[in-house]
C-alpha cells in the first residue's frame, strides 16, 4: 500500500493540462518510424524498380478481330446522305453545292 501512495504522489507531481470538463489531455505518442521502401527486382531487367510504380491490369487472352468488331460496331462512323433536297425549290443536289440561292419560282434561270 505504501508503494501505491508513492506512485500517486509522483503522478500528481507531473502536471498534465486539464480541460474545463475535467478530462486530462494525454500527450500524443511519437510517430512510428516508416518502414523502408522495398524494391522489386525483375530478372529480365536486372535493376530495381521504384516502389511507387504500380502494376497495371493485363488481359488474359487476345480478343479476336471478330469479337472486337462486334464490340466496336455501334461506334463506327455512319454514312452521311450524299444527296439532299434544296429547301427552296426541292431539287435534288449535292450538299454544300449551289442550287437556286433561295429564289422561289424559276430555279434554273440565272439570266436576270
Amino acid at each position: 500500500m505504501a508503494a501505491a501512495g508513492w506512485l500517486r504522489r509522483a503522478a500528481s507531481a507531473v502536471a498534465l493540462p486539464r480541460m474545463p470538463s475535467g478530462l486530462t489531455i494525454m500527450p500524443a505518442p511519437p510517430p512510428a518510424p516508416l518502414p523502408e521502401a522495398q524494391s522489386l527486382v525483375l530478372p529480365g531487367l536486372g535493376a530495381a524498380i521504384a516502389p511507387a510504380m504500380e502494376l497495371m491490369a493485363v488481359p488474359k487472352k487476345k480478343i479476336s478481330k471478330y469479337k472486337r468488331g462486334l464490340r466496336n460496331g455501334p461506334r463506327a462512323l455512319k454514312p452521311v446522305p450524299v444527296i439532299v433536297r434544296c429547301r427552296c425549290c426541292g431539287r435534288v443536289k449535292l450538299p454544300h453545292f449551289y442550287c437556286c440561292s433561295g429564289e422561289k419560282g424559276n430555279a434554273g434561270d440565272s439570266s436576270s
